[in-house]
């Protein structure tokens, strides 16, 4: 998440381009496993615009367009963890294909890195959430508080 400190005039943090209101658009879709989604999001934004922002504005890819991508990847990543929580499949998968049909000009390398940077979120997201109280994934249709907190809502 992009926090920015403010003098104390000013607001104290300054969140991510991306919002909670992108991961529901009534009330039952509040849930553990939307609130997952918008965290993975945050996190690509931060780690793409930090590992590979400049090559990305080279190709005219701001930061809004850096916030649309990571939204895009998360919610495909959602509906293959589904598929995997249903057994329907035996692995989760982050596949070429979900970011050269975003991005269907970007060379090899540039795809590769940027699928370097969705692995390494995935996991890192995985990893804290093996210690996290909230239990996103194995209480996935529980509806999630945190999209009620105004902090996230600014």
């Amino acid at each position: 998440m992009v926090i920015t400190l403010k003098t104390e005039e000013e607001e104290v943090f300054e969140y991510s381009v991306i919002k909670p209101t992108s991961f529901y658009s009534c009330e039952h879709e509040k849930t553990k496993l939307n609130w997952f989604c918008f965290e993975i999001a945050v996190g690509l934004f931060d780690e793409l615009k930090k590992d590979l922002g400049r090559r990305l504005k080279k190709h005219k890819i701001d930061d809004e367009g850096i916030a649309e991508f990571s939204i895009y990847i998360s919610k495909t990543m959602k509906d293959i963890l589904l598929q995997k929580l249903a057994g329907k499949i035996d692995t989760v998968y982050i596949s070429y294909e979900m970011v050269e049909l975003y991005f269907p000009t970007f060379n090899d390398r540039l795809v590769n890195k940027i699928l370097d940077v969705v692995h390494k979120v995935w996991d890192e997201q995985l990893e804290f959430c093996g210690i996290c109280p909230t239990r996103c994934i194995s209480e996935k249709d529980a509806y999630c508080i945190m999209f009620d907190d105004e902090d996230y809502c600014l």
